[in-house]
């Protein structure tokens, strides 16, 4: 059976929002997970499943990770009877036969430790249970799992499951992955600035704040819409990324002294439109990336015919933009739309900003 035949058949496997007291830090961990993906095509499911889903190649799903999260306070930990006591293995270990031949990972994944007797029982951020076959304590696991679904110790396959301790605290995770998302993004563009990678952080962490809390209909089998409803694409997620990064905003000074403006009146104007266009970025992007498309189509004609000096692009591309009144209401206020095109030609001479 394909994985996307097991996942329409699973049906009803919701994680469980509608009855625990949830914690923001399986967002967190799933914005981890993220980073960790980011060169991957995938969707990322929040509280369907588990906690978080990664499905990779969402539109023939070849392989699925199950992260289960838990968390408590760091200067306590878990005993190893407790998580037997509480089936957190056999959870996880049950609901990844349900996708069974498709299972890449199925990890458990807490920021304490697991101890027997104050000793850990993994002792690394990353512990494969099948490496781990012969120690006493995964014995007692595997025999809790066979004792729940009724096999014999020798068929539980401990292949694809882990042990991962999280690096994030219960209270300050978000602050915590926050500080490692803009170094993430610092890698792709060293001139990132502060204010835009938070925005682009928000945006996404958001997203998926709203994908764990929204209550799917429990006669739900079609997996697009649960991909829709519960889940975030891996290419919006770039998108996101992509779209801030192209459109943060150069020094203010620096632009003014570009195009010629020096009335305090402008600049005053311009100053005030600088955050707005900063939130616009994200909450309607999708309408931005074809305003700045056309834009910046403008600013390419402009150039390639001719006309020098970055005061007069601006004055050709707004005329035309006018003229062509090919700019949503939602932009097209004067100093708003002037601000937003010499950004543009801005990023497009020195930015590499392209259509």
């Amino acid at each position: 059976m394909s994985l996307g035949e097991q996942i329409e058949l699973n049906k009803n496997d919701i994680a469980g929002s509608r009855t625990k007291n949830r914690l923001t830090v399986q967002v967190s961990y799933a914005m981890q997970l993220i980073m960790k993906y980011y060169s991957m095509d995938y969707v990322i499911l929040m509280d369907y499943i588990e906690d978080v889903v990664i499905i990779e190649n969402p539109d023939e799903p070849t392989g699925i990770h199950l992260y289960q999260v838990k968390t408590k306070s760091t200067d306590k930990q878990y005993t190893l009877n407790t998580v037997i006591k509480d089936e957190w293995f056999q959870k996880l270990y049950k609901n990844a036969q349900k996708y069974e031949g498709n299972v890449k990972e199925a990890s458990l994944v807490c920021n304490t430790d697991i101890v027997v007797k104050q000793e850990n029982v993994f002792a690394n951020t990353k512990s494969n249970l099948a490496d781990m076959k012969g120690d006493s304590n995964v014995k007692k696991i595997v025999k809790a799992i066979a004792k729940d679904l009724n096999i014999s110790e020798q068929e539980v396959d401990l292949s694809q499951f882990y042990f991962v301790k999280s690096n994030l605290s219960t209270k300050g995770h978000k602050g915590e992955v926050e500080y490692q998302f803009e170094n993430f993004l610092l890698k792709e563009d060293s001139n990132l600035q502060v204010a835009t990678a938070r925005a682009i952080f928000r945006t996404i962490y958001d997203e998926l704040d709203a994908k764990f809390n929204w209550e799917l209909g429990e006669n739900c089998s079609d997996i697009r819409e649960i991909f829709k409803m519960k889940g975030v694409i891996s290419t919006d997620i770039n998108n996101t990324i992509s779209t801030g990064l192209a459109i943060q905003l150069p020094d203010a000074n620096k632009l003014f002294d570009t195009f010629g403006i020096t009335s305090v009146k402008e600049i005053r104007e311009y100053t005030q439109r600088y955050s707005m266009i900063k939130m616009d970025m994200f909450s309607k992007k999708e309408v931005l990336i074809n305003t700045r498309k056309e834009i910046i189509s403008l600013v390419k004609e402009a150039v390639d015919s001719g006309i020098e000096g970055f005061p007069n692009i601006l004055i050709d591309v707004y005329d035309k933009c006018e003229d062509k009144d090919c700019i949503p209401v939602a932009y097209s206020e004067e100093y708003y739309l002037k601000l937003l095109i010499m950004l543009l030609i801005y990023k497009y001479c020195y930015g590499g900003e392209s259509i």
